[in-house]
């Protein structure tokens, strides 16, 4: 093989030997440049507007809606849970209810044995007429006391006359020392007897002489333990204090309870609220009075409601376990507040009653215009106290048929 040597004139025909690129090729190279860049341009542009687009509507809807609500789907319904419990304890020997049952207020839930109960009212009975005829028995005594006073009063005057006599003879020397000392002791025990007789008479009037039958100690003493007894046996029936629906029902026939034992949850329906669980960031401008939305989870409906109230804490620190953050590995949480929303009652009547629990979505509209402050109510219940008036008749009924006799 020649080797070849590469001089300048090698290198120049070299270079001339090379295909030159024509001026049409490179026209066409260049458009496609600018047909690129282009369409980048346009792209460019087109995603511009979509995002100034997109601004626009977040602005508006922040304009007209979102400033003047906040929302939040960690909601749930909540209620007055009425636990019912037994005041006395016994053996259940009817039982009215079940679970998921609707009661009206004042119906019977349950009966508890009153067999020992009424035997304890009979004795509380006897005892109040024993009272009663002790105190009858008084006026006697008074009298007899009377008569014992007088009779020492006698024995005192003797006593007076035979110790004067005595003194005489034994300033005379007629008698001996120890007969006037036996005669000046029993002056003193003639005194001493008929100070005891004026005590006894005195106390003897005091009771006797009683304003009221009711004032004796023996008496209310006796009355007392006939109201507990007779409460005690008003308690053995069970009824319900308002009206709802029956949850949690753990007691059945023939069941031995003690008092104060849970038997039954009664929920009412017709007054629920909303526990929503605003963030912190979200509670500017929420305050009792704003209207409310709920959309339930249960049937998908719309409910009206209003703010009743904020919680006095957040949803961590009134937990069972607050969050303790006194530490260097401390990490910020946006924490929640439970936020009261109370659902009409026109909403509920006119949607259906929704289970306490229940999730709901929860809009609060913060505007200024919307007041409607709803007051805490008060609930109370007769149920749980006794007829006094009853109870007091048959108490005077015992005194009637006692009083006077011995």
């Amino acid at each position: 093989m020649e080797n070849k040597i590469l001089t300048k004139d090698n290198v120049e025909e070299t270079e001339k030997d090379k295909p030159v690129d024509s001026p049409k090729v490179t026209e066409n190279q260049s458009e496609d440049k600018k047909v690129k860049i282009g369409k980048a341009k346009k792209k460019i542009f087109i995603f511009l507007i979509i995002l100034a687009v997109i601004g626009i509507i977040y602005g508006a809807y922040w304009l007209l809606y979102g400033r003047n609500y906040v929302k939040t789907d960690d909601a749930y319904v909540n209620g007055n849970q009425n636990v019912i419990t037994s005041q006395v304890g016994g053996t259940i020997t009817q039982i009215y209810i079940e679970d998921t049952q609707f009661v009206e207020k004042g119906q019977l839930l349950a009966v508890i044995d009153d067999t020992d109960y009424k035997i304890a009212l009979e004795n509380a009975t006897a005892n109040l007429g024993k009272a009663v005829r002790a105190y009858s028995s008084l006026y006697s005594n008074a009298t007899q006391t009377e008569d014992d006073v007088k009779v020492k009063e006698s024995q005192l005057k003797k006593a007076e006359t035979d110790f004067a006599m005595d003194r005489a003879s034994y300033n005379a020397g007629l008698i001996s020392k120890h007969q006037y000392e036996t005669s000046k002791n029993n002056l003193n025990i003639a005194i001493s007897s008929l100070n005891q007789s004026k005590k006894a008479l005195e106390n003897a009037k005091i009771q006797a002489d009683s304003n009221s039958i009711y004032n004796h100690p023996d008496v209310q003493q006796a009355i007392a333990a006939y109201k507990d007894a007779y409460v005690n046996l008003m308690r053995t029936k069970i009824f319900a204090p308002e009206s709802g629906t029956i949850a949690k029902k753990s007691v059945f026939l023939g069941q031995k309870i003690s008092p104060s034992q849970e038997l039954m949850t009664i929920i009412d329906l017709n007054n629920v609220w909303v526990d929503a669980n605003l963030k912190e960031t979200q509670l500017k401008g929420v305050k009792p009075g704003d209207k409310a939305e709920l959309v339930s989870d249960i049937n998908g409906k719309k409910y009206i409601g209003y703010v009743q109230g904020l919680s006095a804490g957040t949803g961590s620190s009134l937990s069972l376990l607050p969050a303790q953050n006194a530490t260097g590995n401390w990490i910020k949480i946006v924490q929640r507040v439970p936020v009261r929303i109370i659902i009409d009652k026109d909403s509920l009547k006119k949607n259906g009653m929704i289970p306490i629990g229940s999730s709901m979505e929860a809009i609060v509209d913060i505007r200024k215009e919307t007041k409607n402050i709803l007051p805490y109510t008060e609930k109370s219940s007769n149920l749980y106290s006794i007829d006094e008036n009853v109870m007091n008749k048959e108490i005077d009924n015992i005194i009637k048929a006692n009083i006077g006799k011995n």
